[in-house]
């Protein structure tokens, strides 16, 4: 039987990235379709399209932080940092305006506003070979509920997918810099993205990570024509 690929963003495919030379502060990347990048600005920024995320990003959310907290507690550790963020708050506020031909996405909560914006400068987006010589997938970042979906690395190393070969061929281009090499258990793109501010909380990159793959995914889904 043929199965056809999902080009939609699966958020757990995304993981949290926290970066060493920022005192491991987080933030998220959202790779943009290469079908996307063909649409026109008044397409990409039209308002509408975020609309509704409060729908889907709210049940996102706390069913990621759900899982989130479960883990940490289950190794024992004391979450006062997160006892404003366990749920989503119904006095948050998701937006979206025109910047650099998208919309920028902003986040309100307490009177500050936090974003995800389109960068200009491609990045490689990366991924490689588990323990069992298969490439990391959302399902082997969360198997079991023992793991948090979270990825350490330095400030100059390549942005960390979850996805298969095949699907990272549909975010990105290889060149010159990056290439996939299934044979070696690695595979690299060049592509464009969304990316968060640093944020030293993972809940705040976790709600602008899943307010971007809402965006994305509506945008992926006029490109297709559906």
């Amino acid at each position: 039987m043929i199965t056809t690929m999902q080009e939609e963003l699966v958020r757990q495919e995304l993981p949290i990235q926290s970066i060493y030379q920022r005192e491991q502060a987080c933030t998220a990347t959202v790779p943009i379709h290469l079908d996307i990048m063909g649409l026109p600005e008044i397409t990409r920024a039209n308002p509408s399209l975020v609309a509704n995320a409060r729908d889907v990003v709210k049940p996102w959310y706390n069913e990621d932080m759900a899982y989130y907290i479960n883990v940490l507690r289950k190794d024992g550790m004391e979450l006062p940092w997160l006892e404003a963020y366990e749920k989503f708050r119904d006095d948050w506020q998701l937006d979206g305006e025109l910047c650099n031909g998208f919309l920028s996405l902003s986040w309100r909560e307490n009177g500050e506003v936090h974003n995800m914006r389109y960068n200009p400068i491609p990045v490689v987006l990366c991924n490689q070979h588990d323990e069992y010589g298969e490439f990391y997938t959302h399902d082997s970042l969360t198997k079991g509920g023992r793991l948090i979906e979270i990825i350490y690395r330095n400030v100059t190393d390549p942005e960390i997918v979850a996805m298969d070969p095949e699907k990272m061929r549909k975010y990105g281009s290889e060149s010159g810099i990056a290439r996939i090499r299934e044979d070696e258990g690695v595979a690299e793109v060049v592509g464009n993205v969304f990316s968060s501010d640093y944020h030293m909380n993972m809940a705040k990159a976790l709600l602008l990570r899943n307010f971007a793959v809402f965006y994305m995914n509506r945008l992926l889904t006029i490109a297709k024509g559906n």
